[in-house]
């Protein structure tokens, strides 16, 4: 293993230049004030010749079917939509941009109402192109966004060199194609394309600096990789947890080339195997680091294995809870989880060792009997597909008036509780999806284990619990108490989860802290 750690320095991710968008801003501004003053009318307007097109004409008929495939509305849809793919696929930054994108097409259209320049006289003055006022214009402005749009996830793809130039070349070729098809028509003019282009430069520009999302590099100034260090990691990843498996092995081996690492070794889970085989072979390799991809359940699974390995572990994040890197402050966005994978801090964190029903297991978020464990088992994995943590509310409804069951828990040789309860939980950290903090002093390396016995009977006693979610107050129908060890005995057989996997049912359980046994990589603090 080389000795150049995880921690060493990485090239952060850069951000947009605001003066790219001033600039931009100030050149449409000057050129709204030429054409609104009629400078625009009696100079760059001239320099056209007249369009000899004919509307009903074969040439006519084309040039107005391409006009309506380059309309605004079409653009934005398309823009929405790969909105709302990125999202998805955990690309935030992206995302966000996108819908900045999308939501300035309507923008456009309030200032050119506010502007009210008129179409110049064409014989298209009965075409949907030639409806509104032409300052600046539509659909020059769309095709300005729409391919800006391609570029930048393109880019965010990390798609070759090769095909980054292509889309750059073809998104240039529908710019042009898009004016002579505007000037054909005579539904704009001359100044009307520039103030379009102009206006588009300025959103697009806008939607980067506000995103925070990375800037597409012109083709012939590529990123320069990093020199070699040596170092290499194994990237764990569940397949049906990471969409698009081609778009993110690109994405995170051109991360890693652009940091300086060698190329990765790949290991996917399989249906009976989580991760602890692949979190195995990924030490026998002997790699400097660990990323893992999945759901909690392939996080734990590749924590247990490499605790006390002395090898970090990075988490890229891509199911729906994530809770270890929530609490950790490891980004959702996926481009950000691998800057804090390559370039952030190893950090020590404590894991829990649980034995129950004769098996023990390592974890480094919850277990829990009871509630926690039914809520888990009742889930609709398709449902969580579609709304996510909301299908964890729907389970949580279903589970209103189950019946308590009886415990004595014991937290370093002292009883803690001895009686009813619907749940007991032994929590490494204590945030959950949401901002609910079930464990509010729980902290991930304080070398202490976290308990809490949650008690309710009734419809009002549900109503209390609910309402007691993330305190401690007097009176509470759910009790925290902290400690090394726990012990549990029940009344009978109830059902028990390992960080959100419903593992079986036991009538008694233990715990212990294992202090500072993993280390993940987590952000750099802020300078």
């Amino acid at each position: 293993m080389t000795s150049a750690g995880p921690q060493d320095h990485v090239p952060r991710r850069r951000s947009f230049e605001p003066a790219v968008f001033w600039l931009a801003l100030a050149a449409f501004v000057v050129w709204t004030i030429a054409v609104t003053s009629g400078w625009a009318d009696r100079t760059v307007d001239t320099w056209l010749p007249a369009s000899p097109v004919e509307p009903r004409s074969y040439l006519g008929q084309v040039l107005e079917a391409f006009s309506l495939a380059t309309s605004p509305i079409f653009v934005t849809l398309v823009a929405a939509s790969l909105a709302v793919r990125s999202y998805r696929r955990r690309q935030r930054h992206l995302a966000v941009a996108l819908a900045i994108a999308a939501l300035g097409m309507p923008l456009a259209q309030i200032l050119r109402f506010l502007i009210a320049r008129p179409r110049p006289e064409t014989p298209f003055a009965d075409s949907l192109s030639a409806a509104g006022s032409s300052y600046p214009s539509g659909h020059v402005l769309a095709v300005t966004i729409l391919v800006w749009v391609l570029v930048t996830v393109a880019n965010a793809q990390r798609l070759s060199v090769a095909s980054r130039v292509r889309v750059r070349v073809l998104g240039g070729a529908l710019i042009f194609f898009t004016c002579v098809d505007q000037w054909a028509i005579g539904t704009v003019r001359l100044s009307d394309m520039v103030g379009g282009w102009l206006f588009g430069m300025v959103l697009a520009s806008a939607a980067l600096l506000i995103s925070g999302v990375e800037p597409s590099d012109l083709p012939w100034r590529s990123r320069r990789a990093a020199a070699r260090s040596g170092r290499r990691a194994a990237v764990v990843y569940n397949p049906t947890k990471v969409l698009e498996f081609d778009q993110f092995r690109r994405r995170v081996g051109g991360a890693m080339i652009e940091a300086g690492w060698e190329a990765p070794v790949w290991l996917e889970t399989e249906k009976d195997d989580p991760g602890h085989q692949m979190a195995r072979d990924a030490l026998a390799k002997d790699v400097d680091l660990v990323l893992v991809a999945g759901g909690d359940g392939t996080v734990r699974a590749v924590c247990e294995e490499m605790a006390g390995s002395g090898v970090p572990v990075g988490i890229i994040p891509a199911g729906t809870g994530n809770l270890l890197g929530r609490n950790l402050g490891v980004p959702l966005d996926e481009d950000e989880a691998l800057d804090t994978a390559l370039g952030g801090v190893p950090k020590a964190v404590d894991m829990i060792r649980w034995s129950a029903d004769g098996k023990d297991a390592t974890f480094a978020v919850m277990a829990g009997v009871g509630l926690d464990a039914q809520i888990m088992r009742d889930t609709d994995e398709r449902l969580k597909k579609v709304v996510k943590g909301g299908a964890y509310v729907v389970a949580g409804v279903r589970q209103v008036g189950t019946e308590p069951f009886k415990a004595r828990i014991r937290v370093d040789g002292r009883v803690v509780h001895d009686g009813s309860a619907i749940m007991a939980l032994v929590g490494n950290v204590g945030k959950l999806q949401g901002g609910v903090n079930l464990l509010p002093d729980a902290e991930a390396a304080d070398g202490r284990l976290h308990v809490l016995v949650a008690r309710a009977r009734g419809v009002s006693g549900w109503l209390r619990l609910l309402g007691s979610l993330g305190q401690d107050s007097p009176g509470s129908p759910m009790r925290r108490v902290s400690g090394r060890r726990v012990e549990a005995e029940l009344d009978r057989e109830v059902p028990f989860q390992i960080d959100g996997d419903t593992e079986g049912s036991t009538r008694a359980f233990s715990a212990e802290v294992l202090p500072e046994a993993l280390l993940v990589m987590s952000p750099r603090p802020a300078d």
